[in-house]
């Protein structure tokens, strides 16, 4: 409940609208209450004589407390649902918001699907109790006490025999609802299987129909599925026993109306239309109660969906703005001295002693075998990781920056060539910063040698882009990302990799492109090819995570073996290919 309240104060940030509905609802259980009484009064008064012109004044005051019923009935649902939407809206903002904050090493193991159904399902479950639930529960409070006083009035003994029923299901609810908690989790936790499995498949579906593995796929699918039926069934029969132990107790509840007050009417000890209050506010009693029922099967649900909720908005940022950051204007020199990394649970470092300095307007290479580290180094610069050791840039440390002065100064193209699935233009153009015209969007395109392969586009600017950039090559993708880097026209252009999936011809246009549009620009590359870096004022050879050796191409022919032999052996593999 502690949980729960919190999440209930969020609620409180609209208690002008949420209180205006909360007096809404008395108004609606004493307008009930008030037309079961005046039905139940006019028929005692039927029975008792022949005398019919009061109707019109009864017809009309029945009209007018069922106008005042129904307006109120608005009202309070208008309010109350209307402010857990936009409570609902503003709790998926903040999760988003935080989703987007939290660290590279929260999202490496966490997975997708069940992000998306924290966002989503979970927020709906919490949004459901809170909001249309208090408002049941609200309505309950008033009209039970309410009705039962005017009953209570009318027979002690009969109101007695109904309040029976209702202890019944008050035991029942405390008995079933920790079998209720398991089954939710068990749920909550299978629909978020079933997201993330959907969503790898289909991000995956090259892969998937490359292999041939559809069937796989489907039957891996099929078993997350099964598992989720599974979960939903014993959820499904929990709450089937809760409805079950409720609408026993809404038929027991009529049985002393029936047999005590039907027998009491004969006698005439009790009025035709007392009788019908019984009924009607019998009715009208166990909704409520019905609807408590509804409610104590949601509890439990909500409650799990809760702890995923709050679980994930405490969650460590690990990264984050200074308290009072430095400000500056970046011109581009970072200055790494012993400069260390490690994962979480690995058994060493990705990245170990690294010193290295880099002029503002100058570029360097990041070279070395598969898993030496270059990755990891290069996201050290922007800080999506924290390094142990010193990493100043313009002479600050980057502790010192708030992130979007650090951030906002670099554009980063990563290994996995991301696209969104929009426009080419919006693709290229989300790199920007400020407003960016068609023209210089062309410009982009231009220096990351992607203008011929635009112009065979049948849409032009327009095409749309396939999720993930599915619809384009692995060259296409990696060249449109470096376009989009350019359109952000930053201080430190960082390249990881953004060059594996292009041939050498289009790799020489590439680089002339990036060349004339470095500028006054820093720019970082790391590249299996070295080709790639050889017009580098400064190449870093990485080795198990530990600098190797740092110089000109010309240098680390001499005083690197690595290199060496790397370089005789690319160039080798070049010449062969334009045989």
């Amino acid at each position: 409940m502690r949980l729960l309240w919190g999440f209930f104060l969020r609620f409180l940030r609209h208690r002008r609208r949420l209180f205006a509905g909360i007096l809404a609802i008395p108004a609606v259980a004493l307008c009930d209450i008030q037309l079961t009484i005046l039905i139940g009064d006019t028929l005692t008064k039927l029975r008792e004589g022949d005398d019919t012109q009061f109707l019109a004044g009864v017809f009309g005051l029945m009209l007018l407390l069922s106008a005042t019923q129904g307006f109120f009935r608005f009202l309070q649902r208008w309010w109350i649902v209307g402010v857990s939407r936009r409570v609902e809206v503003e709790l998926k903002q903040e999760l988003f918001d935080k989703l987007a904050r939290l660290p590279l090493s929260f999202h490496a193991r966490s997975r997708s699907g069940d992000i998306v159904t924290r966002l989503t399902s979970d927020v709906e479950n919490v949004r459901m109790l809170l909001g249309p639930g208090s408002m049941y529960v609200l309505g309950a409070l008033f009209l039970l006490p309410a009705s039962l006083f005017v009953l209570f009035s009318i027979s002690a003994e009969i109101t007695l025999y109904m309040t029976i029923p209702l202890v019944l299901v008050a035991f029942a609810m405390k008995a079933l609802t920790p079998r209720l908690h398991r089954a939710s989790v068990a749920v909550q936790e299978s629909l978020g299987d079933i997201s993330h499995r959907a969503q790898e498949s289909f991000a995956g579906i090259r892969v998937v129909r490359g292999y041939g593995l559809a069937r796989h796929e489907r039957d891996g699918f099929r078993v997350v599925s099964s598992e989720n039926r599974t979960h939903q069934i014993r959820m499904a029969s929990a709450r089937g026993l809760m409805h079950a132990f409720v609408n026993l107790a809404y038929d027991l509840a009529f049985l002393p109306i029936l047999f005590v007050g039907g027998w009491a009417m004969i006698d005439r000890t009790i009025e035709v239309g007392d009788l019908f209050k019984f009924i009607d506010l019998g009715f009208k009693v166990f909704w409520p109660v019905i609807a408590l029922g509804w409610i104590a099967g949601m509890y439990p649900r909500a409650v799990v969906s809760a702890e995923r909720i709050d679980q994930l908005l405490h969650e460590d940022l690990e990264i984050a703005d200074p308290v009072d950051p430095v400000p500056l204007e970046v011109r581009g020199a970072f200055s790494l001295r012993d400069v260390s990394y490690t994962y979480p649970d690995a058994p060493r470092p990705a990245v170990s002693g690294v010193s290295v300095e880099l002029p503002a307007n100058t570029t360097l290479g990041v070279v070395g075998p598969t898993g030496s580290g270059k990755s990891t180094l290069l996201n050290l610069l922007g800080r999506l990781y924290d390094a142990e050791g010193e990493i100043r840039l313009d002479r600050v440390a980057l502790r010192s920056l708030s992130l979007e002065t650090l951030r906002g100064a670099l554009a980063y193209v990563p290994q996995d060539s991301f696209l969104f699935s929009d426009t080419y233009r919006n693709n290229i153009a989300f790199g920007a910063t400020d407003d960016i015209d068609d023209a210089e969007i062309e410009r982009c395109i231009e220096r990351a040698a992607m203008t011929d392969d635009v112009s065979r586009f049948p849409d032009g600017l327009d095409q749309m882009i396939g999720e993930r950039g599915v619809t384009l090559s692995g060259g296409q993708r990696q060249r449109s990302c470096i376009a989009r880097a350019l359109a952000k026209d930053p201080r430190v252009l960082i390249l990881d990799d953004a060059l594996s999936a292009v041939d050498t011809e289009t790799e020489a246009r590439l680089l002339d492109g990036l060349r004339r549009a470095g500028g006054e620009r820093t720019v970082v590359i790391a590249a299996h090819r070295l080709g790639s870096v050889r017009t580098a004022e400064n190449i870093v050879v990485l080795s198990a995570g530990r600098v190797e050796a740092q110089g000109t191409h010309e240098e680390l022919l001499e005083r690197s073996d690595w290199y060496r032999e790397t370089w005789s052996r690319q160039q080798m593999e070049e010449e062969l290919e334009e045989l």
